[in-house]
This record gives structure tokens, C-alpha cells and sequence, in this order.
């Protein structure tokens, strides 16, 4: 009996060390991007130069040529998600110091994790954006804070693509006289041009693209949750700034009128230090005071909400 209960706790003690291990397994663990390429030597030193090194020797290794069509998909989201970097750095967004530091953490996030169950209030705690005034110092803010949120960081290596294009779009609006060309499959084939002065609109047209392409896929996957759970938070967080409050407010729509009292309530005192106030209130009224245009009367957004994904 007493050799019965060793085996057993040994058994246990193993499997519970090999499922940490499995859950832990990194994204540089899991794609080995620099066992692919000789790149890794420019990584501290040159960023660009390490960027150049890895698009010229991805595609082109033979190990590459021989992965699975999965593994083939990781790598170029992985490839696409460090050139996107490169073009902040480019632009002034990140220094060259900064962009190192994120792609070490990128590298070094779970491949693939659960996340755990958090209250709404708790989760936009993480971030401080909604303090922001104005368009540019809100998505500066965003953008320099959405990779620390835990559903960024477990996510898969596609969503992350997504998030960041998406990011990096609405972060290039803020330079004068820009213009972004974007286009989405719930849209007409011409796509939409934004310009400079549209930077809220795109923001929030391309969340609510993403989320509605995922509504359509099977309700019980998990990356599904992740991505929902994501794109609800920047959302929220983007209605809770005080700016586009007051723009909606302001809009001569259908709901303008009980939209106007949502914005003058909310943009009285969303800081993030009064982050529970705020977003009980948001929660009281967002459904019955939007638009009949907002993306909170989304078919996605109100299941995502409703529905307990936090």
C-alpha cells in the first residue's frame, strides 16, 4: 500500500512538472526562429540590421521548407510582427532601445496559455489611457500599454499580428497630413483610405472588423475568447477616454441625446484612479445610450460582454 501511495505521488509529481513545462513553452522555444536563421548575432546590437537578416534568410532556409504549414504560419506572423516593429522605430514611435525590449518580451510570452477570469473593473486597471484628452496622447498611451496586458501576451502569434497592425495603424495617424489604406473582408473591395483627423474612426472600425470576423468562427475556441476579450478592453478603454466621450456626445444621431448624458457623465471623471466609477457606469448605460451605429450594438460585442468572458 505504501509503495501504491509513492507511485501515485511520483505519478502526480511528474505530470504536474511536465504540464508546467508544456504551459510555460515560450514562443522562441516553440519557433526557433534563430536555429532557422543566423540572425540572433545582430539582435542586441542592430535591430534593423537583425530585421534585414531575417527577412532575407527565413523563407529562403531549407529548414523552413520542410515545417508544416502551422509552423510556416507562426514564423511569418512572427517575421511580419517584428517588421511592424522596425516601422515604429522608423517612424519615431518606439526608440531603438524600447523596440528590443518588446521583442525580447514577445519572444519570451507563452506560446499558448490559458488566461484567467478577472473582473472588467480589474483588467482596466492595467492601463491609464483613459486620463487622456485627445486622440494622439490616448493611442500613444494605448499603444505603449497593450502589450502588458496578460490577453496580448498569451495570445497566439496571429492575433498578436492583428493587434499590431492595427495598433501601429492607428499610431501612425497621429502624424500630420498621414493617411492609412486599410481594408477588411466585411468591407467593399475598394477598402477605406483614413486620414490624419480619422484616427478614432479607424480605431474603432478595425476593432469592430476583427471582432465581428471572429463572431463568425466557433464559440468554444479558445483563441476566439482571447482575441474578443482583447478587443472589447481597447474598445472600452477608447469610449472611456474623455475626447471621444464628448465626440460622441456631440454627433447628431438617432442617440445623441442619451448619448450626450453618457459623455458628459463619463468624461466628468474617467480617470483611472476612479476606473470603478467609470466603468459601472459604462456598464449601466453603453447599450441603451449608444448609437444605433456604435460598435457596442455589435452582435459580437454584446455577446462577448454579456456573456461572461470576464
Amino acid at each position: 500500500m505504501k509503495k501504491f501511495t509513492v507511485f501515485l505521488i511520483s505519478t502526480i509529481l511528474i505530470f504536474n512538472s511536465f504540464t508546467t513545462t508544456v504551459l510555460a513553452s515560450t514562443v522562441i522555444k516553440k519557433i526557433k526562429i534563430h536555429q532557422i536563421t543566423s540572425c540572433e548575432k545582430y539582435l542586441n546590437t542592430n535591430f534593423e540590421k537583425y530585421i534585414e537578416c531575417l527577412n532575407e534568410e527565413v523563407f529562403t532556409s531549407t529548414y523552413f521548407a520542410k515545417l508544416s504549414k502551422n509552423k510556416k504560419n507562426d514564423i511569418q506572423s512572427l517575421l511580419a510582427i517584428s517588421n511592424i516593429l522596425q516601422e515604429n522605430v522608423e517612424d519615431g514611435f518606439i526608440s531603438d532601445k524600447k523596440v528590443l525590449l518588446i521583442w525580447n518580451q514577445i519572444l519570451n510570452s507563452p506560446y499558448k496559455a490559458k488566461i484567467k477570469k478577472k473582473e472588467l473593473q480589474k483588467v482596466l486597471e492595467q492601463t491609464t489611457c483613459m486620463d487622456e484628452e485627445d486622440y494622439e496622447p490616448f493611442i500613444k498611451c494605448f499603444a505603449n500599454q497593450f502589450r502588458n496586458f496578460e490577453i496580448y501576451q498569451k495570445s497566439d502569434l496571429l492575433n498578436k499580428r492583428r493587434i499590431e497592425t492595427i495598433v501601429s495603424n492607428a499610431l501612425y495617424l497621429t502624424v500630420p497630413n498621414s493617411k492609412v489604406y486599410a481594408f477588411a473582408r466585411n468591407e467593399s473591395m475598394s477598402g477605406t483610405t483614413y486620414s490624419s483627423n480619422e484616427g478614432f474612426n479607424y480605431f474603432l472600425t478595425y476593432m469592430n472588423y476583427l471582432g465581428t470576423d471572429y463572431f463568425k468562427k466557433v464559440k468554444n475556441d479558445v483563441d476566439w475568447n482571447k482575441i474578443i476579450k482583447f478587443i472589447i478592453i481597447a474598445i472600452i478603454v477608447a469610449y472611456l477616454s474623455k475626447s471621444l466621450m464628448k465626440s460622441i456626445g456631440g454627433k447628431s444621431s438617432s442617440g445623441a441625446s442619451s448619448s450626450s448624458s453618457a459623455a458628459s457623465t463619463g468624461s466628468g471623471g474617467c480617470s483611472s484612479a476612479l476606473v470603478g466609477r467609470c466603468t459601472s457606469i459604462f456598464q449601466q448605460n453603453m447599450f441603451r445610450n449608444a448609437p444605433a451605429t456604435s460598435v457596442l450594438r455589435k452582435p459580437w460585442f454584446r455577446y462577448g460582454f454579456t456573456r461572461g468572458f470576464f
